[in-house]
């Protein structure tokens, strides 16, 4: 059950990001939160940094997406660790590029609801 939570919470962050839904912070966002991104420069320690960091992704032409091939969730008590391995979509106008990616994601549940602590994500070569 918990993982299905857990994997929910990615697939939504792959929805919010393709929609360019400013939503996406607030599903990220909880006091402590990190996130690493793939690229240079892609790293948000507070709330300020990581709506700057959604807007500049956001005004790039192409959207981007994940589509996760292996997601391994681990919990123990109220934190979860998650390695996912697929691809970064990044959906242009007349195609799509299929880029490798790995995400590692950390998890704490605060009452039933499990909120990200880490986004740490690569593009492997």
């Amino acid at each position: 059950m918990h993982e299905k939570a857990i994997a929910a919470k990615l697939d939504r962050l792959s929805e919010l990001m393709f929609t360019r839904d400013r939503a996406i912070i607030d599903a990220l966002w909880s006091d402590g939160f990190r996130l690493i991104g793939s690229e240079k420069g892609e790293v948000a320690e507070t709330r300020d940094q990581l709506e700057s960091l959604f807007n500049s992704i956001f005004t790039h032409p192409a959207r981007f997406r994940w589509a996760w091939d292996e997601r391994s969730v681990t919990i123990e008590d109220d934190i979860a660790w998650v390695f996912a391995e697929g691809h970064v979509e990044i959906v242009h106008a007349d195609h799509v590029d299929r880029r490798p990616y790995r995400l590692v994601a950390i998890f704490h549940n605060r009452n039933g609801d499990w909120r990200w602590r880490l986004f740490s994500g690569s593009e492997p070569a």
